[in-house]
């Protein structure tokens, strides 16, 4: 019984510990192009969430796109994420290279909407002052028409 449990135990560690090693793809994408399409379809995902009427009104389909713009096919792509997928540490970081270039990217667009949002508030304004200054001109040129001026 004893022996039994033990076998059954050490099965157990063994089966749980093997690292199935998933082969290299036939058409292998290198670490860098997969981060670029890894990026590619996180901004995809956001712009289908955010407003999905824009890729359906230019019809674009996220998956073909990406497997156009990168030359690839679904099998391809699918073959070689569950590669890169088989090395959790080595995917862990892909990700972290993806999340803080979204997180650069969006920095950087928030500081250009900032500036274009600056520049209009001062175009606005400098369009107030000087309808007011016209305004202000034309009550005193209409002051003068009505009320003559002594000399």
């Amino acid at each position: 019984m004893n022996k039994t449990i033990l076998y059954l135990l050490i099965f157990t560690i063994v089966a749980c510990n093997s690292k199935t090693e998933i082969p290299k793809p036939e058409k292998p994408i290198e670490k860098e192009v997969m981060e670029k399409i890894l990026y590619d379809l996180a901004v995809l995902q956001a712009l289908k969430s955010y407003s999905p009427e824009k890729l359906s009104k230019n019809s674009i389909n996220s998956k073909t796109y990406i497997y156009q713009k990168y030359k690839i096919d679904s099998l391809q792509f699918a073959q070689n994420s569950k590669y890169y997928a088989s090395d959790i540490e080595a995917y862990k970081i892909m990700y972290q290279k993806v999340s803080d270039k979204l997180v650069l990217e969006k920095k950087n667009i928030d500081t250009i909407i900032s500036r274009e949002t600056k520049i209009k508030t001062k175009k606005t304004k400098d369009s107030l002052l000087l309808i007011t200054k016209k305004l202000k001109e034309k009550k005193i040129k209409d002051l003068k028409k009505i009320i003559p001026v002594a000399k």
